[in-house]
């Protein structure tokens, strides 16, 4: 009876909100609601809002895109202008609790704490602080991970530095029906050490929200237009001596399964192929390629910035170097095994960013990087060529400014009115390789179990 009255009580005070404070979903705004009803008379509580990120406003501000990865939205809490984000203070006791609705079904999602400046003046940091909170260890209200379905599923998040305020939240939480098993806990790592409060010198914080390859585009579409979420910050208002929540770092990205090491031969043998294919048009010269092993907490500690890193994505420098063409059908060739398909990833794709306000500009991702695109690229056109069977899981796939006749081919796009995520004809950029979660330890895949792939830099003739 308790538990209807509380439900009855929120979704009374939901009706009385104004319009612009409402959930859209009605079941996340009564689990609001009703947590708020639980809320003992010595707490306080901030509502925030769900922001989501604009390439285009931080176009406008001349401002840094923090290398935004085009096939990934990201959205984020806040409590100021939802038109102007920023990272937030929080106290020593405060907490951040989200009630949401999970996004439809997709390849891939997360969320990701960060740590985004210290001191005063600010020094901007923007490292995580832990491995994300993805669709692998996220609990929902009907199920606790590991869950077959964490879509279009209601959950909470509580995000503290104060495992006395976690037990309070949870408390409360139980209070309207949640069990503590079913109450995602961030911990914010305190004894790094961080600076919370509210001072001028205080640390800022942000949370990212991560989502990647949706099923159906128009559903996420509506997802995002919805907003699902419920965000409060909430604390005691004469909390007792804290608790310190733990630094839990990062997991190992060691499965201990290997892609087939032969397949570095048959990559060989692709860019070879490629390389005759397509002489008649193109003077190659290959690129080196490597991984950055950025993790938040070391750029903490080394007072570096990070750019928001996630320890769920393996980062591939493409291009060592920012690459201006000559000509604007020269080509970059990238080709390798799509490790979405042998089992090593959630997902894959290589991005084109500008390197002026590093904006990630356009992406290929892996529904389109399918052996076709490698036999294509090599020259095969008999389905009783050897190389069929032999470039299975391969893939090959071009950028250029100018595609012209080829097929497999992304377009670099120049920035117009009506969208101005572009690049000049012939501007120098940069390519990013990606690839998302190994679905065996739940954070990136460990770059000695990967085969490599090649990049080709192609000079038209």
């Amino acid at each position: 009876m308790k538990h209807l009255l509380v439900f009855i009580l929120a979704v009374a005070a939901a009706l009385a909100l104004p319009n612009r404070a409402r959930a859209a979903d009605p079941q996340v705004q009564s689990l609001g609601q009703a947590f708020l009803a639980n809320l003992p008379s010595d707490w306080y509580s901030i509502q925030g809002n769900w922001q989501y990120f604009s390439v285009a406003n931080c176009l406008s501000t001349g401002q840094s895109c923090l290398g935004n990865n085009p096939s990934t939205p990201y959205g984020y809490p806040g409590f100021g202008n939802p038109a102007q984000p920023s990272p937030f203070n929080i106290g020593k006791s405060e907490a951040i609790v989200i009630f949401l609705r999970t996004p439809p079904q997709m390849r891939y999602f997360s969320f990701t704490q960060y740590l985004v400046t210290r001191g005063s003046p600010p020094s901007y940091v923007y490292g995580s602080m832990s491995d994300a909170l993805n669709l692998q260890k996220l609990s929902t209200l009907q199920a606790v991970t590991p869950t077959p379905n964490v879509f279009n599923e209601y959950a909470v998040i509580v995000w503290t530095a104060d495992l006395n305020t976690l037990a309070s939240v949870k408390n409360q939480l139980a209070l309207q029906g949640i069990q503590a098993p079913n109450v995602n806990f961030i911990p914010l790592p305190v004894q790094l050490p961080l600076n919370l409060g509210n001072a001028s010198s205080a640390d800022t914080f942000a949370m990212v929200m991560r989502t990647a390859l949706p099923n159906s585009q128009a559903q996420l579409n509506a997802y995002m237009g919805l907003s699902p979420f419920f965000v409060l910050k909430v604390g005691p208002t004469n909390p007792p001596t804290a608790s310190p929540a733990p630094t839990i770092g990062y997991a190992s990205e060691v499965s201990g399964v290997s892609e087939n090491p032969q397949l570095n031969a048959t990559v060989n043998q692709l860019v070879s192929n490629i390389r005759k294919n397509l002489a008649s048009s193109f003077i190659f010269q290959s690129q080196n390629v490597g991984f950055s092993k950025v993790l938040g907490l070391n750029c903490i500690a080394a007072l570096a910035t990070c750019d928001y890193d996630s320890h769920d994505d393996l980062v591939a420098d493409d291009l060592t170097r920012v690459l201006t063409v000559r000509n604007l059908n020269d080509v970059v060739i990238v080709a390798g095994v799509n490790h979405q398909t042998t089992g090593k990833a959630l997902y894959i794709n290589h991005s084109v960013s500008d390197p002026v306000q590093s904006l990630g500009v356009v992406a290929v991702d892996d529904t389109l990087l399918g052996e076709s695109s490698a036999l294509y690229y090599a020259g095969v056109t008999s389905p009783t060529d050897p190389r069929v069977a032999a470039f299975h899981n391969l893939y090959a796939y071009a950028i250029s400014y100018n595609c012209g006749t080829l097929k497999y081919c992304m377009n670099i796009p120049a920035p117009t009115l009506s969208n101005p995520v572009g690049l000049a004809p012939g501007a120098p950029f940069l390519l990013w390789g990606r690839a998302y979660v190994d679905p065996l330890t739940g954070v990136r895949p460990d770059s000695a179990e990967l085969v490599t792939h090649q990049v080709l830099v192609g000079t038209h003739k």
